[in-house]
């Protein structure tokens, strides 16, 4: 069982964070490209349960189309796309306490590699 305290070590040693606050951390992947790909995870309660979000974002309101938008997150691999404010955003939400740290390394990868798909898809720079 994965504690916040355990996997804040674990990222604190494993990458180089941009923020890193009590409930919250952040860091930018970067590829081998020169794109780069903003993370935030933060840590919050679901009833009596410890969760996990990961989101990344990828695009502003008005840059992408929201019907095909829509229609392209039914295939997403893996996560989901979300409104916040006026950022798209791609969301993954997991239980901590189920959580193996080298399953969080691949989900990690994993959003990043959404995020960076969509944004090079629809705003066709590398913005976030």
């Amino acid at each position: 069982m994965t504690t916040w305290p355990q996997l804040q070590h674990h990222m604190r040693n494993t990458y180089r964070l941009q923020d890193d606050q009590a409930d919250m951390m952040s860091m930018v992947w970067a590829y081998d490209d020169g794109r780069m790909q903003k993370i935030i995870v933060r840590r919050y309660r679901a009833g009596e349960r410890e969760m996990i979000e990961l989101k990344s974002p990828f695009a502003r309101l008005g840059q992408v189309e929201p019907e095909v938008l829509l229609r392209d997150n039914a295939k997403l691999p893996l996560a989901t796309v979300a409104l916040s404010g006026n950022v798209y955003l791609v969301v993954y939400n997991l239980l901590l306490g189920h959580l193996h740290l080298q399953d969080f390394d691949f989900v990690l990868a994993r959003v990043a590699a959404v995020a960076d798909t969509l944004e090079e898809k629809y705003v066709r720079e590398d913005t976030f």
